[in-house]
């Protein structure tokens, strides 16, 4: 039967006797701790790797907040971070970005504090810092000074239950069996016999076990490290993440490796192999479980069948239905046993998928509503298991649904691009795992007798100074070679940069967005051209544009479409790609062939001001002809308008990028600039 989070443990006799039949440990570890009342705990803990043998052990020394790091991050599991050193010596440490089109930059992977860069405990305090076991003094640490007993054990306690369960740290210090009330309001310095005492009396229970979950989400099949935004540094890289997983479970067997959804597709190195490239690393790397997300059906359901199929861990979604029934290779949930504790993960994937993608991706598929399938998933698991975890690609939906379904201890919440710090909503605490490779998302729970205490949670951001997995390396190298000899061709030019960055092609005009309307009039004669934002997906550089470049910039299969649509029509698919500012919108229409005016300050639905074709006032009895790629034609991003008020004029078998690379072909050399195609008032200003 599956047990609740933990709120109180009395009755539990979790007090540990110190006796040898407990700490079976060699008895000449230290030369100096033969005088030692606590010489077993400390033997103890040199068996388990968590003090380190160097002759002596200095048992009445005072321990230091480095000493105390480095035994709690080798006890609880924790990560070890390598963070990397700044150029800008005045940058100020980053945590979290809450914003989707945040990245992670020199200010994420630099130390945590300001006197811990060579220090010897630095990866320790690194890893006591993530998981906000403890504090700075401002950007100091003070890595050596001593600290006292209450610390200690408050230390232990927030490393045991998490920060955000704000738990009254003497109370739960009883309750798990390591001191008294009295010792966790003690201000006097301990030491490091001490120390050691009160810590292996919680390890050496032998009813208490870490459980560490690595996740993933949204990894869009970003296998190789890559420069985001204005980033310096390169950042990313399945090898390495791998290693470090790998590192892990070497000393940590009890891990499970699980991703919340969208990873095989939209980088080259992921599309041009239809996903196959990400599965095989994934299966290098020994997932555990994945989750569909919406953009797992950015290719044909037989591809996703195959990849399914091909992978040696289970895809799941609750919720997804293939002509009405629960394909066999997609599962509602899995069980796994870890040290003797029975894991439920559910998966369940967003029930507006549909719009997200191509339409003939999706034919055949229906998805039960995203609420009822989870409530399903969790009945069907809770009296088979320990902990319920649930893969969850539900975007904003992600913190609602430990409102409307309980008995959800971890929700893995994926597709809203955040790197965030866990939330507890009801009983189930919510995790923001970021997105393309750039961090591991490390979780450890702590179990006692079968039930969840809390958990500690830290984001591993994965630096180009780390090592590599050679195997996972050498999969990819194989894949970026085969890839290498297709993509190297130059099939154009620019004399300048081509921004497609997210926070321009889904906020505001974009000479990329420009040429990529402009080539798509240009091979259908259309009178007007719309191109979302979110099919924009890469910038390229002034000078020779390869056809790796057009495949990164519009990876997606999306296809060239003609309609009839009448002039309110198009006004009201303009009206609709403005709903969602200032939020930057993957349905932000970049055009050609029109211009238009929107006011910011106005309510959504009443935001456009004019819109213009041929420099004259849209006509919205008149009949344009319209081209647009068959996602934004098939109603996606829920321009619904284009699919139920246009007649279909002509389909075309040319991608989006067939018709930029036609476009390349016929102009040697392009300029493209901002026009004033689109115009913004009372734009709110940036802080």
């Amino acid at each position: 039967m599956k047990k609740k989070l933990v709120g109180s443990i009395a009755g539990l006799a979790l007090t540990v006797s110190l006796g040898a039949s407990v700490y079976a440990a060699p008895a000449n570890v230290f030369q100096d701790i033969q005088a030692s009342p606590y010489q077993e705990a400390i033997r103890f803990l040199h068996e388990k790797g968590i003090v380190v043998s160097n002759d002596k052990f200095h048992p009445q020394r005072n321990i230091t907040k480095a000493e105390a790091a480095a035994m709690l991050v080798r006890a609880f599991k924790l990560p070890r971070i390598h963070s990397q050193p700044a150029d800008n010596p005045r940058l100020k440490k980053s945590f979290r970005y809450e914003d989707p089109l945040g990245v992670i930059d020199e200010s994420f992977t630099m130390p945590s504090a300001s006197d811990i860069q060579h220090h010897w405990g630095s990866e320790y305090i690194e890893g006591v810092l993530k998981i906000r076991a403890d504090d700075m003094n401002g950007d100091l640490y003070m890595p050596n000074q001593a600290i006292s007993k209450s610390k200690w054990i408050e230390m232990i306690v927030r490393t045991v239950y998490g920060v955000e369960q704000n738990v009254n740290l003497s109370d739960k210090a009883l309750e798990l069996g390591i001191a008294t009330k009295e010792d966790a309001k003690s201000e006097e310095l301990i030491t490091r016999e001490e120390a050691a005492d009160i810590l292996a009396k919680l390890i050496a229970n032998p009813d208490f076990t870490v459980i560490t979950v690595f996740a993933t989400s949204d990894i869009h099949a970003h296998l190789e490290p890559y420069k985001p935004g204005e980033a310096k540094r390169e950042i990313g890289g399945l090898a390495h993440m791998s290693k470090i997983i790998n590192d892990t479970r070497a000393i940590q067997p009890n891990t499970l490796l699980v991703d919340g959804g969208d990873a095989p597709y939209n980088t080259n190195i992921g599309n041009l192999f239809e996903g196959k490239s990400t599965i095989d690393v994934m299966n290098a790397m020994k997932y555990d479980a994945m989750v569909l997300g919406n953009h797992d059906f950015d290719f044909p359901f037989t591809v996703l069948e195959s990849n399914a199929k091909r992978a040696t861990f289970p895809f799941l979604s609750a919720n997804t239905r293939y002509n009405q029934a629960n394909p066999d290779y997609l599962k509602p949930y899995v069980i796994k046993e870890v040290d003797g504790v029975k894991i439920g993960i559910i998966g369940v994937t967003d029930d507006e998928s549909h719009f997200y993608t191509h339409p003939k991706n999706v034919e055949g598929i229906s998805f039960q509503n995203e609420f009822e399938a989870a409530e399903q998933a969790v009945d069907a698991v809770k009296d088979q298991t320990d902990v319920v975890i649930a893969l969850a690609h539900l975007h904003g939906d992600n913190p609602i649904l430990p409102t409307k379904v309980s008995g959800i201890d971890v929700e893995i919440g994926g597709g809203q691009d955040v790197v965030e710090f866990p939330q507890i909503i009801g009983e189930t605490w919510l995790i923001s795992p970021g997105k393309h490779a750039e961090v591991l998302n490390q979780i450890n729970l702590n179990m006692m007798n079968g039930k969840m205490l809390g958990l500690n949670f830290a984001h591993i951001f994965i630096t180009e100074n780390l090592e590599e997995d050679a195997a996972v390396a050498a999969i990819i190298d194989d894949y970026r070679g085969k890839l290498d000899d297709k993509m190297k061709e130059v099939v154009g030019k620019t004399s300048v940069s081509l921004d497609g960055e997210r926070q321009t092609v889904r906020l505001k005009e974009s000479n990329l967005g420009n040429a990529v309307a402009d080539s798509l009039r240009e091979m259908t004669g259309a009178d007007i051209a719309l191109q979302n934002g979110g099919g924009i997906r890469a910038s390229i550089n002034a000078g020779d544009i390869t056809l790796e470049e057009v495949y990164a910039t519009l990876p997606f299969d999306n296809t060239v479409v003609m309609v009839e649509a009448s002039g309110q029509t198009v006004w009201n698919a303009l009206e609709h790609s403005l709903s969602w500012y200032p939020n930057a919108a993957g349905g932000f229409l970049q055009v050609s062939g029109l211009t238009y005016t929107f006011d910011a300050s106005k309510e959504a639905g009443s935001r456009l001001v004019d819109v213009t074709v041929d420099g004259k006032p849209i006509d919205k009895t008149k009949m344009y002809k319209v081209v647009a790629n068959d996602f934004l034609t098939g109603g996606g991003d829920k321009f619904t308008m284009l699919k139920d008020e246009t007649k279909l004029l002509s389909k075309t078998k040319s991608y989006l990028r067939d018709a930029f690379y036609e476009y390349l072909q016929k102009h040697p050399t392009i300029s493209p600039e901002l026009e004033g195609r689109i115009t913004i008032l009372n734009a709110p200003k940036a802080e």
